[in-house]
C-alpha cells in the first residue's frame, strides 16, 4: 500500500452521559441495549411525528434526513461493491455502557455511558443530548426509571476527563471548543510502540471468519475486521478517501506470535423492542486477553484505531471494545 501506517481521516468525539437516578431501580448488568433503546425512541419523540414512531425504515411522513434515520436507518451508499459484503452501513455512533454489570440502584445514583460519534455524526450532537434529556424525563427504557440529565462532557482523547458541555438544562460549550479527535493522528503513536502488546477484550468481540463466528482468537482475521471497518466507516463519514491496500498488513498479522491466550466465549442477552412481540437475543462472543510479540507498527496501528472505534458486530451496544497494554 502507498502508506501502510496511514490510517483514515475520520473524526470522533467521544461524549460522556451522566444520569441522576430519581428512584432505586433494577437494571440489566449489560446496559448497551438499554442506552441504544432508549436514544432510538428518544431521538424519535422529540424529532418525528407520532406516525413515524416506530416506522423509521420507512417513515410515511417522508422527512429528509431527520437525527433519527441519520443515526439508526443509515443506508447503505449506492456504490455498495465497494464496502465488501456488508449489508447494513455502519452506524455513525457507538454506546459504551459501564462495564461493571451493576444491577441495583439506589435513589440518587449516577448512571454514566459513552456515546461516540464518527465524522458527520458529531453534528447531530445537539439531538443526542435533547434525546437524553427527554430520556431522563420520560422513564429510561421499559424500566420506566426516572432520571435527570445531570451532565454531557466531551472527553478527550486518552484521558478519564473532558469538557463540560451541558449541566442541568444549560449548554455550556461552542462547536469550535469541542474536543475532537482525528484517528489519523494515531499514525505516529503506533510507530513508537514496543512490539510487545497485551490486547483485552472489554466487550464481547463478535467476528465471522470462513461463514461463522469466530470462536477462538485469530489475529488475522481480527486485523481484516479492523480494516473493513475503517474503511465502511471512513466511506459513509469521513470526510477524505481512504484508499489503501490493507491486504498487506493482514499477511503481517500471520506473522504475529500469540504468546498468551486467555479469552474465552461469553454470551450476553438482550431483549428486542422492534417486533410486536418482545424477543430475546443472545449476542455473545469472545472476551478475555492475548498477549502478542512481534507487533509490526502497521498492525499496531489498526489495533489502536480499533481502540477507539470498536470492532466486530454489534458495536453499537458497546460490543468489540478493545484496550492496548504495552506496559510488558
Amino acid at each position: 500500500m502507498k502508506d501502510q501506517f496511514g490510517l483514515p481521516a475520520l473524526s470522533v468525539l467521544r461524549l460522556r452521559i451522566s444520569l441522576r437516578l430519581a428512584s432505586a431501580a433494577r437494571l440489566p448488568a449489560f446496559k448497551g441495549a438499554l442506552f441504544r433503546g432508549a436514544l432510538g425512541y428518544a431521538l424519535q419523540r422529540i424529532g418525528c411525528p407520532p406516525v413515524c414512531w416506530g416506522h423509521g425504515s420507512t417513515c410515511p411522513a417522508a422527512i429528509p434526513l431527520c437525527a433519527y434515520r441519520e443515526l439508526f436507518e443509515v443506508v447503505l451508499p449506492p456504490d455498495k461493491a465497494v464496502l465488501h459484503d456488508l449489508r447494513d452501513a455502519p452506524r455513525p455512533f457507538v454506546i459504551e455502557p459501564p462495564l461493571d454489570q451493576r444491577r441495583q440502584y439506589a435513589a440518587g445514583d449516577v448512571l454514566e455511558a459513552n456515546i461516540l460519534l464518527f465524522g458527520h455524526g458529531i453534528n447531530l450532537l445537539a439531538h443526542v443530548i435533547l434525546a437524553f434529556a427527554d430520556v431522563a424525563r420520560t422513564g429510561l427504557g421499559r424500566y420506566q426509571v426516572q432520571a435527570r440529565l445531570e451532565q454531557v462532557e466531551a472527553l478527550t482523547h486518552g484521558q478519564p476527563f473532558g469538557v463540560p458541555i451541558y449541566r442541568d438544562g444549560e449548554r455550556l460549550f461552542s462547536a469550535h471548543a469541542l474536543p475532537i479527535f482525528n484517528l489519523a493522528e494515531l499514525r505516529l503513536r503506533a510507530t513508537r510502540q514496543s512490539p510487545r502488546v497485551r490486547l483485552v477484550l472489554r466487550t464481547p468481540l463478535r467476528i465471522k471468519t470462513r461463514g461463522s463466528l469466530m470462536e477462538r482468537f485469530e489475529m488475522p482475521a481480527l486485523v481484516q475486521a479492523i480494516a473493513w471497518r475503517l474503511h465502511a466507516l471512513n466511506y459513509c463519514y469521513g470526510s477524505e478517501p481512504w484508499d489503501v491496500d490493507y491486504r498487506p498488513v493482514i499477511d503481517e498479522a500471520r506473522q504475529i506470535t500469540i504468546a498468551h491466550d486467555a479469552t474465552h466465549w461469553v454470551d450476553w442477552e438482550r431483549s428486542s423492542t422492534r417486533p410486536a412481540k418482545r424477543q430475546s437475543m443472545i449476542l455473545g462472543g469472545l472476551i478475555g486477553s492475548v498477549t502478542l510479540h512481534d507487533v509490526p507498527p502497521a498492525v499496531q496501528g489498526l489495533l489502536l484505531a480499533a481502540s477507539v472505534v470498536h470492532v466486530g458486530k454489534a458495536c453499537v451496544f458497546g460490543h468489540g471494545q478493545l484496550e492496548l497494554d504495552h506496559a510488558l
